[in-house]
């Protein structure tokens, strides 16, 4: 997500609307759009996950007790990042999508484990792709 929100204006100039999907109530939205200092970012949430169920994104105590994950915290952690409180389900793994305006998916990305994400250059070349229509 931070790397999303540092890229967020780049992304503006492009036209390109981002958006992030929780798991938790309104109320833990609304606090982690203030622990994560998003701006105007909009986060939105499904309490339910039918939108997680829907694209087929991981859900399961596997893909958090993955040693993979360890590896991932300390990343994150040597770069200066902190897991704040965990909120909504703890289990559920989300992903990234790149649609382009009319709803064709242009790039795909579910996470198999906790701390698994796309390279953000990446994602960034399929979103100046989506937007040039």
């Amino acid at each position: 997500m931070a790397g999303f929100r540092s890229r967020a204006d780049e992304l503006k100039a492009l036209g390109v609307k981002l958006f992030f999907i929780g798991n938790g109530t309104p109320t833990m939205a609304k606090d982690f759009r203030a622990f994560m200092q998003m701006g105007d970012l909009p986060v939105w949430t499904d309490p339910k996950r039918q939108t997680y169920a829907h694209l087929g994104f991981k859900r399961g105590w596997l893909s958090v007790l993955s040693p993979a994950v360890w590896k991932y915290g300390a990343r994150a952690a040597a770069a200066g990042f902190r897991q704040g409180k965990t909120a909504g389900d703890p289990v559920q793994q989300g992903g990234v999508l790149v649609v382009k305006k009319g709803g064709e998916l242009v790039y795909g990305f579910a996470s198999a484990t906790a701390g698994d994400h796309p390279p953000i250059d990446e994602v960034m070349a399929k979103a100046r792709l989506a937007a040039q229509g």
